[in-house]
């Protein structure tokens, strides 16, 4: 995974750009939360778009609500051996997406399913939907599904090497 960037980009632009090295061509969820600001880098699925067709134009973005984004990498890697992403926000649609996710660990099927975190500087300070400890806890539980599986993108200089990591996952054929 060296993705070799030009110029200075954000976070979420190096991760769209990593994405896009490892072959995938669509994510599904619903945007919102702390999902927007990465959601501005992909351009929406048209109807009668092929996202798996292997177009140039990168990950194009599925709208469609957390439950049924959660099997859309699932059911892209079976139906064509391709790599898809799901996504959800921050609260109760970590759940929801998850049943894809066991289900995707279950069947050794490679897939990414990337979820927003509230900051660790919001931890007690009731964060509108707070995922530290003190509320949905949500690491812990997705540490809990994914004991090696969960890598938290919260800085600039472990970015690379835990991209590295999920990498190496995805080809072992684990989510």
């Amino acid at each position: 995974m060296d993705v070799h960037l030009a110029e200075t980009v954000t976070g979420y632009q190096a991760l769209v750009a990593t994405l896009e090295s490892w072959g995938i061509a669509l994510c599904a969820g619903v945007t919102g939360g702390g999902t927007i600001r990465f959601l501005e880098h992909l351009p929406p699925l048209c109807p009668g778009e092929d996202a798996t067709a292997g177009e140039p134009g990168g990950i194009k973005f599925l709208t469609l609500g957390e439950y049924a984004a959660g099997f859309v990498p699932l059911g892209s890697y079976l139906a064509t051996g391709r790599i898809a992403a799901g996504i959800a926000t921050t609260g109760a649609a970590t759940k929801l997406l998850g049943c894809g996710l066991s289900d995707a660990k279950l069947h050794d099927i490679p897939a990414v399913y990337i979820v927003a975190a509230s900051p660790a500087e919001t931890e007690g300070l009731s964060p509108l939907q707070d995922t530290s400890p003190l509320g949905s806890n949500m690491l812990a539980q997705l540490r809990a599904e994914l004991p090696d599986g969960v890598f938290v993108l919260d800085h600039a200089a472990t970015l690379r090497q835990r991209l590295r990591q999920a990498e190496g996952r995805l080809r072992r054929c684990q989510p």
